[in-house]
């Protein structure tokens, strides 16, 4: 899964050797990395969070986030192409067959 982390999160920093901090507590404020450069997340339900250090990155990315946001590969673009396709294949056949 670490993989998986470092391919969305970038190189873990030294010193981090879990990602076991604090899950117990809710009121866990991750700490702002003024060197990490942002990273955008998706949720399968189209919740967005910018995180701003590598650990909050490789906790959201550990609960399910991605850096791919499906939501916006919806049907709509499949219609479109596919209707863009059919009256392209139209107009290329009517101006050399006919």
């Amino acid at each position: 899964m670490i993989e998986n982390f470092e391919q969305i999160c970038g190189q873990a920093p030294e010193g981090t050797e879990s990602l076991n901090f604090q899950a117990s507590d809710p009121n866990f404020v991750f700490e702002n990395d003024p060197l990490y450069q942002t990273v955008v997340l998706y949720d399968r339900d189209g919740n967005v969070v910018n995180v701003n250090s590598w650990i909050e990155c490789a906790h959201y990315v550990n609960g399910g986030w991605e850096n791919i946001n499906y939501q916006n590969f919806g049907g709509d673009q499949t219609i479109f192409i596919g209707l863009l396709f059919i009256f392209s294949f139209y107009f290329i056949v009517k101006k050399f067959v006919v």
